[in-house]
């Protein structure tokens, strides 16, 4: 019966977890719920407790060393380990953060755009419909082949890019298709699978940040081309 009673209460942190995240959490319960994957059908509250009483904050807890924190009690090499690679996921994941806001293609504008798409097209003979699904500042997040047809003609599928860029919680996506044997002169196919794609991501609360044609290293804009000014690029 103990033993059901505290897997019920693991559970509801869980839950707790789940719902609303570590912002309703104390120090000691983060700690307690973390040393949920290490200790098996005990108690971790207490470790807890033991954790912040021995170094006095939840920061301290993570930069302690592993011998340290074995000398308490409840604590073994285990959930030292766990501990440490908690706090060593943090400082990765700082990092990870600091470096796309670094590299990370930007996106902002139709020039970067069709710079971006230009080169991933090199070499291409059938038309390719590629999507970058981008986050609000307008990095990419993923970039991905959506369609591949014959030499005159590729399938522009709203929804598969719809549900590529919910996936990946996107807010916007920018789309290229190329004219590997033709000029980058958007068709009125092209026109009207824009306007499409634009109907079906504005109904989702997306962003269509551009459609770009590209052929022979030159690119189109379609949605520059639609506010009436000239989007290729010699």
């Amino acid at each position: 019966m103990a033993e059901q009673l505290h897997q019920n209460h693991r559970e509801r942190v869980l839950e707790k977890f789940r719902r609303f995240g570590l912002d309703v959490f104390s120090d000691h319960e983060v700690l307690e719920l973390l040393l949920f994957f290490a200790i098996p059908r005990v108690d971790t509250n207490p470790t807890a407790h033991r954790l912040l009483a021995r170094f006095g904050s939840l920061h301290a807890v993570l930069e302690a060393p592993v011998e340290q924190l074995c000398e308490v009690q409840g604590i073994g090499p285990r959930s030292a380990d766990l501990l440490k690679l908690s706090f060593a996921m943090c400082a990765r994941y700082q990092q990870d953060v600091a470096k796309s806001e670094r590299h990370s293609d930007k996106l902002n504008s139709y020039e970067k755009i069709g710079e971006y798409f230009v080169p991933q097209f090199a070499g291409e003979q059938d038309e390719v419909l590629l999507a970058a699904y981008l986050d609000g500042a307008g990095r990419v997040i993923k970039c991905e082949e959506v369609a591949r047809g014959g030499h005159a003609h590729v399938p522009v599928d709203a929804y598969k890019i719809a549900s590529g860029a919910l996936i990946c919680h996107a807010a916007g996506v920018a789309v290229a298709h190329n004219h590997p044997n033709g000029t980058a002169t958007p068709s009125e196919a092209d026109m009207l699978a824009t306007r499409r794609l634009e109907q079906t991501l504005t109904g989702l609360g997306l962003q269509l940040v551009d459609h770009c044609v590209v052929a022979r290293g030159k690119y189109v804009s379609i949605c520059k081309l639609r506010t009436g000014q000239i989007g290729q690029r010699r």
